[in-house]
């Protein structure tokens, strides 16, 4: 009787202990965001675009806020500079970048279309072939895609490259709700139309805090960045208190996925102007920076807490 107690006893553990493994295999990691290292580029002290290189592994491209002149910048995930090429443009008001493939090109793209007092008529992609591992190099536009919004002037800080649908995305900034427009890649000569194809949820998640500086309601809950996973279903987006993330399924419109979709969410550490994010080459994390000198830069594991988009 005790040997058979004993040996009933020690079965119904390992069948417990079994069980207990295989739920927290099955159990999705916790969401993370860890410091990776700091800005590490001396001229480089208000990150305000960052991408992914698609040519050299490891290595990331970033850009200064309006001010900064038309420098593109590499540097590793822990900050420490790897080059800097100067691009043969201006830059009025360079506010974000992307990165892709397009017809077998590694391509990176800069958006001129900072706008703080939504009174540019004209704006601007500027499209370029990714430079080499080795550097300095020459780095001139492969084409300018000069634009406007359909529906006025607006500030713009977030741009992604969906060349799948041959054509950029890009978010307002100072809005509610957020517009999210198309902008065609290979648009026809002439001044191009970026189009409104979505209005987002709150990118704010909760109540708004009990006190806030005179106009900071403006911009609580606006993109100060954006960037689409590799295979087109997840858009990225960076405020100054949060990074989220909206999915859709591959025969859904973001439309679509706006009015019934979830939003992933995480709160971001207290740091001062957040404009900086973009997916890893292979969507599967994120690295956030920001505008300021020696900018902490954080990797995101790739997890979050769904919640309700509406």
């Amino acid at each position: 009787m005790i040997t058979y107690g004993w040996n009933a006893w020690r079965s119904g553990m390992a069948v417990a202990l079994l069980a207990t493994s295989a739920s927290s295999l099955a159990a999705p990691p916790t969401p993370s965001l860890r410091e990776a290292g700091r800005v590490q580029v001396p001229d480089l002290i208000e990150l305000s675009g960052l991408a992914p290189s698609q040519r050299v592994a490891g290595r990331w491209w970033g850009h200064n806020d309006s001010g900064g002149g038309a420098w593109l910048y590499a540097f590793d995930e822990r900050g420490q500079e790897q080059g800097r090429v100067l691009a043969t443009v201006g830059a009025f008001d360079w506010e974000d970048m992307a990165s892709y493939r397009q017809q077998g090109v590694a391509l990176l793209a800069v958006a001129d279309t900072g706008d703080n007092f939504s009174a540019r008529n004209r704006l601007s992609v500027q499209v370029f072939e990714e430079p080499p591992a080795e550097l300095p190099a020459q780095l001139t536009p492969v084409r300018t895609i000069e634009f406007r919004f359909e529906d006025g002037p607006r500030d713009c800080e977030g741009l992604a490259a969906d060349p799948a649908q041959d054509r950029f995305l890009l978010v307002d900034k100072a809005r509610h709700p957020v517009g999210l427009y198309a902008l065609p890649m290979h648009p026809p000569p002439g001044i191009a139309v970026a189009r409104r194809i979505a209005s987002l949820p709150s990118l704010f998640p909760g109540a708004g805090p009990p006190a806030e500086a005179l106009g900071a309601s403006r911009y609580r809950g606006t993109p100060t960045a954006l960037d689409l996973s590799p295979d087109g279903l997840r858009l990225l987006l960076l405020t100054y208190t949060h990074l989220l993330e909206l999915r859709r399924e591959p025969d859904q419109s973001w439309a679509d996925a706006a009015r019934a979709g979830t939003l992933g969410a995480l709160k971001l550490p207290r740091t001062p102007l957040l404009e900086a994010a973009a997916y890893d080459a292979d969507g599967r994390g994120a690295l956030v920076s920001g505008e300021r000198a020696n900018a902490p830069i954080r990797r995101w594991n790739g997890r979050f807490d769904p919640r309700p988009a509406r």
